[in-house]
């Protein structure tokens, strides 16, 4: 029987080309190193026969074959309880079965045909590969550990899980809370509000969250007492540091309904937000680097454990997580864990993230040569045919953290240039920036992967130099002006030039930062432009093109539809809420916005009433010809005094193109509480500006409105507004709030954001206020006028008369409202409206009602989703042309 084997093995060596002299000593190695399992032959000690002598070794193979006799021993591995007789197994040699387990030859007679098998159950028992295949599978994870000192970018988001907008009452929703930075995360928790919330209004719920976790809430059985229609909510996330500073999310929608809803589709995404970015509000400093651990080939049914987190693996087997560590050693663990006895794989690395890091690159390139030619060739310009001539170009960039607080951005490019000329004009622009305007990804491919290119040093000319600590910097460079905070005086500009913002760490109780400072200083090749879009749509075309790609800044406003005040502004969000085309000048908004907000009260203008809406857009633009010189600068610093007093100063100059206007002011603010406050500002213009263009249909047509300024000519503006909410007032009692404005601007008024043509002067009071959970009230009453108007936008020859000149609008509205019951609402409401505009009237295009005034009562019932309605007009027209 060995002879037998040792010719198998022969002719197996012999296939696999192994010559003759190597098989010989594989064959001898084999024999040496076979033992019989049933007692059989062991290495002898050659030709000592003593028992105590030691065998010499000669490679592996022992200087004698002798052998003799031992008794087997006895097996020294022994099967735990829940394992004898579990785990089946087959040996086979060259494909010929040489033994099996009692439990192996179970499984094959479980598994004959109906035609040849015993009946009988089957034994039970793991697959004889499963922990081979647990092991293989293992060896093939990729996984990688990377440390960025240099980009941390701090990420906060949340999801409802699986992704949806739209829940039954009594359903349950389910968010998915995720941050990058969770070292520096005390307490996190979602707050949900009511979407026609009152301002100040608190939170219809705080729901507790773990960070990176999920938390749950039921949407409540509700409908909205004024429209009788299911109530909607959005929600937000809010983390905390140990210091009570807190960051949040941007707002996001769900609504109720009563539709019965198709099931659920399977889970899109594996962890709906996670390593996306939604924060609106960030107070929490965070200092370090990230770490990235990802990896590939996760074997089906295990789990990764990362950085002390449970890891979402994808549907291809991979995964990916950055944590944001502060300084210091760190100890980055990761498993990949099964079930039982299907293996794990356990490593820790140990990173240092350093408190100074360093990144640069640099490239200096040096030109000498020598030109030789006919003595008589005449140069075309001095120097041209110099006999020596240098040339050098020197480029570098750098990035680097200091101290773990700072971190210090430069770059330069002096370009190719004669060596003399190297360095200088480095605060000069670069004319070529027209080929920085074209998007790679839209216009023609770069890349064959997925890589993307950034620009870390953005810059028009030959330098660029930030100094960063959290969110304060200094810099020159491009960058774009925030001047908020103010109304009369709001400026925001994309330029080129020096840049200085500080935010402080600490904080009020309410989120803002205690103390905010911004300076700004430029010699702009650009011209800023502001247009003015009532909503009617999506698609808005801007009056220029060629507009200074990330310059733009679009707001939607929405207005007193009576004397066009400011009511509500929130900045639009590149990418999430519209797209911007630079080179053509189009905006596309993801939703549309209507001209009109809609009320349910009673009495309304229009079809649908309420305030008006406006899409606000401010760019820069390249003029098409000639050249802009001149300069600006300003800034803005405010200060909380404590947490119910802020004071604020801002001031700006413009000398650019045809504007030669300077503009500062003051304001204040006192707060109770986010329902009760009350502010005031006032504000000093001088010279013209720049004006605006308005349009009612996209862009289509545009209205072109010049600056009001003139040079010899100042103006003042004042406004006030406050309000108070009565529980807070007495105590308790009734809900709701009392309140009034007045503001009035000098005729050449002129700023970035205001152009005033006449004398301006509006002012109203309001109250929304539940008597008790059945009854409420609501009075608004708004009063505008405008004395000596339309002089500068479009001025009248021969109509000299103030009276003419004077246009004024009131409006006054009361509604009181009854719910009946849970279903039942009844209301009743009165608006008196009372126009004069005598100039218009009398223009070619007259049309009646500028002039006259109007009641209208109306009664209704709401129920649902549907209403009732009763209205009662009386109106009065006073012109000097007939009523139509």
């Amino acid at each position: 029987m060995k002879a037998a084997r040792h010719s198998h093995i022969q002719s197996g060596l012999r296939k696999a080309g192994i010559d003759a002299a190597a098989r010989a000593g594989f064959l001898l190695a084999s024999c040496a190193f076979v033992i019989p399992a049933g007692g059989g032959t062991a290495l002898a000690q050659g030709a000592c026969l003593e028992r105590g002598c030691e065998p010499a070794i000669r490679g592996k193979v022992l200087d004698d074959s002798s052998s003799e006799t031992v008794a087997p021993g006895s097996n020294t591995e022994t099967e735990k309880p829940g394992e004898q007789g579990n785990i089946p197994f087959s040996i086979s040699v060259d494909g010929e079965q040489v033994d099996r387990s009692s439990t192996q030859q179970g499984k094959e007679a479980g598994s004959r045909t109906d035609q040849d098998n015993r009946k009988g159950p089957r034994p039970s028992g793991k697959s004889v590969d499963a922990q081979r295949k647990a092991d293989v599978g293992l060896n093939a994870v990729d996984i990688q550990v990377k440390y960025d000192g240099l980009e941390s970018r701090p990420t906060l988001n949340i999801s409802t899980t699986p992704i949806r907008r739209v829940y039954k009452a009594g359903e349950r929703i389910d968010f998915l809370a995720t941050a990058n930075y969770p070292a520096f995360i005390d307490r996190s928790e979602i707050r949900i509000y009511r979407t026609n919330k009152r301002e100040g209004e608190p939170a219809q719920a705080v729901i507790p969250v773990a960070i990176n976790g999920e938390g749950s809430w039921v949407m409540p059985d509700e409908r909205d007492p004024d429209t009788g229609k299911e109530v909607g909510y959005f929600y937000v996330l809010r983390v905390y540091d140990a210091q009570g500073r807190y960051d949040e999310t941007v707002p996001l929608t769900i609504a109720r309904t009563d539709a019965d809803l198709k099931p659920a589709a399977p889970r899109e995404a594996t962890a709906p937000g996670m390593g996306e970015d939604r924060t609106a509000l960030r107070n929490i400093p965070i200092r370090g680097g990230a770490v990235t651990v990802f990896g590939r080939n996760v074997p089906s049914g295990h789990q990764v454990v990362a950085l002390g987190e449970t890891i979402p693996v994808d549907p291809k087997q991979a995964f990916v997580v950055q944590r944001i560590l502060p300084p210091g050693e760190h100890d980055v663990d990761v498993a990949v864990r099964g079930g039982a006895k299907t293996g794990a794989l356990n490593f820790s690395r140990q990173i240092n993230i350093p408190n100074n890091d360093w990144f640069y690159v640099a490239l200096a390139d040096l030109t000498v040569g020598k030109r030789s030619g006919d003595p008589q060739i005449e140069d075309v310009r001095p120097g041209e045919y110099d006999k020596v001539y240098t040339n050098g170009r020197l480029a570098f960039y750098l990035k680097g953290k200091i101290q773990g607080k700072y971190l210090l951005t430069a770059a330069g490019d002096t370009g190719n240039d004669k060596f003399e000329n190297m360095f200088r004009g480095l605060d000069s622009k670069d004319p070529r920036q027209l080929l920085r305007r074209l998007d790679p990804d839209d216009y023609y491919p770069v890349y064959g992967d997925d890589s993307t290119a950034i620009e870390d040093a953005p810059t028009k000319g030959k330098f660029y130099v930030r100094l960063q600590r959290g969110d304060s910097h200094v810099m020159w460079g491009n960058y774009k002006t925030s001047i908020t905070g103010t109304e009369f005086i709001r400026s925001e500009r994309g330029l080129y030039g020096a840049n200085a913002v500080y935010r402080s760490e600490e904080t009020t109780t309410f989120g803002e930062r205690r103390t905010e400072a911004t300076v700004y200083a430029a010699q702009p090749d650009t011209l800023p432009q502001r247009d003015e879009f009532l909503g009617s749509g999506s698609f808005y075309w801007m009056k220029h093109q060629d507009i200074t790609i990330g310059s733009e800044t679009i707001t939607l406003e929405i207005r007193d539809a009576v004397t066009g005040r400011v009511v509500e502004r929130r900045n639009l969000r590149y990418g999430d809420d519209y797209s911007f085309d630079y080179m053509q000048g189009t905006l596309l908004l993801t939703r549309p916005i209507f001209s009109t907000t809609g009320t349910s009260d009673p009495v309304r203008d229009g079809t649908l009433g309420g305030n008006k809406a406006y899409i606000i857009s401010q760019y820069e633009y390249t003029p098409a010809v000639g050249e802009v010189d001149g300069y600006v600068y300003g800034g803005r610093g405010q200060h909380w005094i404590n947490d119910k007093v802020r004071v604020g100063v801002t001031g700006m100059d413009e000398n650019t193109g045809e504007a030669h206007q300077r503009a500062y002011g003051a304001d204040i603010k006192l707060r109770q509480s986010d329902r009760t406050f009350l502010e005031a500002e006032v504000a000093h213009s001088k010279g013209p500006g720049f004006g605006t263009s308005r349009s009612v249909d996209g862009g289509l047509s545009i209205e072109d409105i010049p600056s009001t300024g003139s040079r010899d000519h100042s103006a003042m503006a004042w406004r006030m507004r406050g309000q108070a909410a009565v529980d807070e007032l007495f105590g308790g009692g009734p809900k709701g709030v009392v309140g009034g404005y007045f503001e009035k601007k000098d005729d050449g008024f002129s700023t970035l954001s205001e152009q005033v043509d006449g004398n301006e002067r509006s002012w109203g009071a309001f109250a929304d206020v539940a008597v008790n959970k059945d009854v409420g009230v609501k009075v608004t009453y708004d009063d505008y006028r405008v004395d000596d108007y339309n002089r500068y936008v479009a001025p009248l020859s021969g109509i000299d008369d103030p009276a003419l000149r004077t246009r004024s609008k009131r409006k006054g509205e009361g509604v009181l409202s009854w719910q009946w019951d849970e279903y039942w609402k009844v209301s009743f409401g009165v608006t008196y409206t009372e126009l004069s505009d005598p100039l218009r009237a009398r223009g070619s295009g007259y049309r009646s009602g500028y002039n006259g005034d109007r009641v209208v009562a109306a009664c209704a019932s709401n129920t649902g989703p549907t209403a009732t309605r009763c209205i009662t007009p009386s109106a009065r027209e006073r012109s000097a042309a007939p009523a139509t």
